[in-house]
């Protein structure tokens, strides 16, 4: 779901540039969590991990349609908000990843609609990187951190293993997970945000830890 403002878009191909510099950087140093289902979460820092780049695209199969996208079928195009009226085909945004091992994900968001606001204690630490005047401001969270009224357009989601993390609008959120038990976990949206909500290939998805 997308708002009209100023000037359409304006930034977005700076914000997928800092995208890519903001992956690059997490390869060397990225807090993260260790996730064992029905265990206790533990902090962890490594200094090395696999990026996966998601983009969530507004309106990307018709008018309230939005998605998660994974930056490599874009194919190296700047997302941009879809303006067909019928879902595009199937779009596999299922990850794959490996047990054990520390995945940062950077998820970069064209979305300018404020539809909630995240209000609570930060359960997994991650980073909001915002495109200013002055150049590219992150923001840091940590765990226990309490987190007051901050302006979301949607979620990135994990309810079996106790992931949630806000995607404020237009903006890059950066965080790191280490799975450390093989299987399939479903991740989604929480925010209402049309349609594609609880659609796989859209605001649904799968992460496959083997």
């Amino acid at each position: 779901m997308i708002l009209p403002r100023d000037k359409e878009f304006a930034g977005i191909a700076i914000l997928i540039a800092a995208a890519i510099v903001v992956s690059g950087l997490l390869g060397f140093y990225v807090e993260s969590l260790t996730i064992t289902p029905g265990s206790t979460t533990t902090v962890t820092s490594s200094t090395q991990s696999n990026v996966v780049n998601l983009d969530v695209v507004p309106d990307y199969g018709g008018s309230g349609y939005d998605a998660f996208v994974l930056a490599a079928n874009l194919n190296g195009a700047v997302p941009t908000p879809g303006s067909n009226t019928t879902a595009p085909g199937t779009n596999d945004n299922n990850i794959t990843v490996s047990s054990g091992t520390l995945v940062t994900f950077v998820l970069t968001s064209i979305d300018t609609a404020v539809l909630q606001n995240f209000s609570g204690l930060v359960a997994t630490p991650f980073t909001v990187y915002n495109d200013t005047a002055s150049g590219v401001i992150s923001s840091q969270y940590k765990v226990g951190q309490s987190v007051t009224t901050m302006q979301m357009g949607h979620t990135f989601t994990i309810s079996k293993l106790g992931v949630n993390v806000p995607i404020p609008p237009d903006t890059i959120v950066s965080f790191g997970l280490t799975f450390s038990t093989p299987g399939v976990y479903m991740y989604n949206c929480l925010t209402p945000c049309g349609p594609g909500m609880g659609i796989a290939g859209y605001m649904n998805g799968y992460i496959i830890v083997k």
